[in-house]
């Protein structure tokens, strides 16, 4: 086991932090998305979204079922790749802790981190390696609706995405003493699955289990599934709706 911990001071490049924050929250939440490759719905879904992430494409791992993750420059994926604790410690410092059953995948998680490239999202689309959706290639009228349906709520989901981000920095940044900031806390996302058209967020904070939904259709776009003892999730989503980030 690969274990690196690492501190980034931008005190004196306060105006680089906002930006790192959210490049390496792209990062994480890139390398864990996932779906079931048997249900076609989350398998199309999943291929709209990862066709809309510049440098990204899919790879097949079998957990007992097929399972379709993340490919990213190159670097595959999978449940047991990389393991991210965040940590915002002070207004400019982050705390990040790696880890990894590959040595070579936290230098690489770390390299591509800290590069100059920015991480582009809900873009124009891409082709994508290796997905089938069956043999039947014509199209009608219906099918075009369905994809330009499908289309229309990957957009979304990459706002709802943008807005979890901007929320989570709002939160992890305000002063320790504020009783629903995050400031000084672990956070780690645990796993993005895609089940049919709705993002299945697990992230853990303290440790302790947050989930959270989003679903591109309904109103509000944002259910808690499970929460903490804190209500984290719940503020998490209040926030969200506050500042109209869905």
């Amino acid at each position: 086991m690969a274990i690196e911990e690492i501190r980034y001071d931008f005190r004196e490049h306060s105006e680089q932090f906002h930006s790192y924050f959210t490049k390496i929250m792209k990062l994480i939440i890139i390398s864990k998305l996932n779906c079931l490759e048997k249900n076609l719905t989350s398998l199309k879904y999943f291929n709209e979204i990862i066709s809309r992430i510049d440098g990204c494409d899919i790879h097949k791992v079998k957990y007992g079922k097929p399972m379709i993750f993340t490919q990213f420059f190159g670097y595959e994926f999978n449940y047991h790749t990389v393991r991210v604790k965040i940590k915002i410690t002070d207004k400019y410092a982050i705390d990040i802790s790696l880890e990894s059953i590959i040595p070579d995948f936290v230098k690489a998680f770390d390299k591509l981190s800290t590069d100059t490239n920015e991480i582009n999202w809900n873009t124009n689309k891409h082709p994508t390696n290796g997905i089938k959706f069956g043999d039947d290639q014509t199209t009608n009228s219906q099918d075009n609706s369905n994809l330009q349906l499908i289309e229309k709520e990957a957009k979304l989901t990459f706002y709802l995405l943008d807005s979890f981000i901007q929320t989570l920095y709002l939160l992890m940044t305000q002063s320790s003493e504020s009783t629903n900031g995050l400031s000084g806390r672990n956070i780690e996302i645990k796993d993005i699955s895609v089940s049919r058209k709705i993002l299945n967020i697990e992230m853990l904070v303290d440790e302790k289990t947050v989930i959270l939904d989003f679903l591109p259709k309904s109103k509000n776009g944002v259910v808690v599934s499970i929460d903490n003892d804190e209500k984290i999730g719940e503020t998490i989503r209040t926030v969200m709706l506050q500042n109209r980030y869905t």
